[in-house]
């Protein structure tokens, strides 16, 4: 395989066509170690960004400063799911309307799983919200100053009570 990649390499390299031009306009040499005739690491093109389309912004620290361990893994989700449909918007704002019905199926979190978890999301400090009756909530995403916290700085992850067959083994052994 790396041999079809450095052929591939050289066939690109030959062609005036791929290459680069020079400060005149004129295809020019590519750059190369010297003896094998690859090309040097430093001039290959660079990406720049990962293009994974178009993406939800939600506060860069949400996961490192260990907010999203706090809240649980429904609490996040909807988290997400709200900082999309604020994002969403035209204009994006950080108020905006969303029906129990649409979280739910974009979650898949029942209604009483995303009641509890809004009032979460409230108490922690990451949203508000309000209702008329009969109407869709209103949230509005609160501005967020997360501290980024080190691995090293970060509690240990807790142990789970064994469950289901491991339980019943743990209780047999003495």
């Amino acid at each position: 395989m790396a041999a079809a990649i450095a052929d591939t390499l050289r066939a690109r390299r030959t062609g005036p066509e791929s290459q680069p031009p020079d400060a005149d306009g004129q295809p020019g040499v590519l750059p190369t170690d010297g003896e094998g005739g690859d090309w040097l690491h430093s001039d290959l093109p660079r990406q720049k960004s990962v293009d994974i389309g178009l993406f939800a912004r939600f506060p860069n620290t949400f996961f490192s400063s260990g907010m999203a361990r706090k809240l649980g893994p429904s609490a996040s989700v909807l988290y997400l799911a709200l900082c999309e449909n604020a994002n969403r918007n035209c204009p994006p704002s950080n108020t905006f309307t969303a029906a129990d019905k649409t979280l739910a199926w974009e979650t898949d979190l029942s209604p009483r799983t995303l009641r509890d978890v809004r009032i979460r999301l409230m108490e922690n400090g990451l949203v508000e919200y309000g209702r008329e009756p009969g109407q869709k909530y209103t949230y509005t995403l609160l501005r967020q100053e997360l501290k980024w916290l080190k691995v090293a700085e970060r509690p240990p992850r807790q142990k789970r009570r064994p469950r289901g067959m491991a339980a019943a083994r743990a209780k047999l052994e003495p």
